[in-house]
């Protein structure tokens, strides 16, 4: 794990979390980047008891109003417990309002049993980040939060329609002087899913992305998370990204993002 740099993304203020400059993303300078506010959320919930023993399964994020700069505090609810399965919600609250809900579904830990490897289940593999090319300039200043994140590109570029695949790690303390969690580099780099995956320059088409799911194989190792992405339009507006997700041992699970269009120029 490389040691953070640069000024934090949230600073701790008791039990509530303020968002630094940091956090801003590209809608507004008030508006909080969901890669933030997703691995803040992470955080609280592998700091929580209910986690401890369990395997993060499912990561779903609802996205239900523009995170700002205001204080936050964090709700925690039981929503469901089981001996194989337990359901957990976070709420992440401003002026007193949920502006998104984390809810993970944490499964029992066990052995997986031996079984013959299956061809149809290879995954694809990545030369590591330091051999993967670097971003324009320009798109490295896309937000105050994306100017904190590392990237390198191991298929396609990031400004151009297409898949691409994307190492990323935030350099950045994600509160205080704390470093992000393996897990909370995976919630901060898959929220990046769309913006990876371009389906026109973002000039001419852009997009809201409602929510984010990840759906997870194995715990992540390391700091450095590529996501290999592709954006798909439908013919209503709509659409959604997806990605799959991968350390540097190889592939940790997938995710996907529900997209709205919205036309530009």
């Amino acid at each position: 794990m490389t040691t953070p740099i640069g000024d934090p993304v949230f600073v701790s203020d008791g039990e509530r979390f303020v968002p630094t400059e940091a956090a801003i993303g590209p809608w507004s300078a008030d508006a909080l980047q969901g890669s933030a506010t997703a691995a803040l959320l992470v955080r609280a919930l592998q700091a929580h008891a209910a986690s401890r023993g369990r395997e993060v399964a499912r990561l779903s994020f609802d996205f239900w109003r523009p995170a700002s700069r205001a204080p936050i505090t964090l709700e925690f609810t039981l929503l469901r417990d089981g001996t194989k399965a337990r359901t957990v919600a976070f709420d992440m609250l401003q002026d007193g309002k949920s502006v998104l809900r984390c809810t993970a579904l944490l499964l029992r830990s066990g052995q997986t049993p031996a079984l013959p490897a299956a061809d149809a289940f290879a995954a694809a593999t990545f030369a590591p980040p330091e051999e993967g090319a670097p971003i324009p300039a320009a798109a490295s200043r896309m937000s105050p939060f994306f100017a904190g994140v590392d990237v390198r590109m191991a298929r396609g570029q990031i400004l151009e329609p297409g898949p691409a695949a994307a190492w990323l790690r935030l350099g950045r303390p994600l509160v205080d002087a704390e470093a992000a969690s393996p897990l909370a580099q995976v919630a901060s780099a898959a929220d990046l899913v769309a913006g990876i995956s371009q389906w026109a320059h973002p000039a001419r088409l852009g997009f809201v992305n409602a929510d984010l799911t990840i759906n997870l194989r194995r715990a992540p190792r390391g700091d450095w998370m590529l996501v290999d992405a592709l954006t798909l339009p439908g013919p209503m507006g709509t659409g959604y990204a997806a990605g799959q997700l991968h350390d540097r041992d190889g592939p940790v699970g997938q995710c996907v993002s529900s997209l709205l269009f919205e036309a530009r120029g």
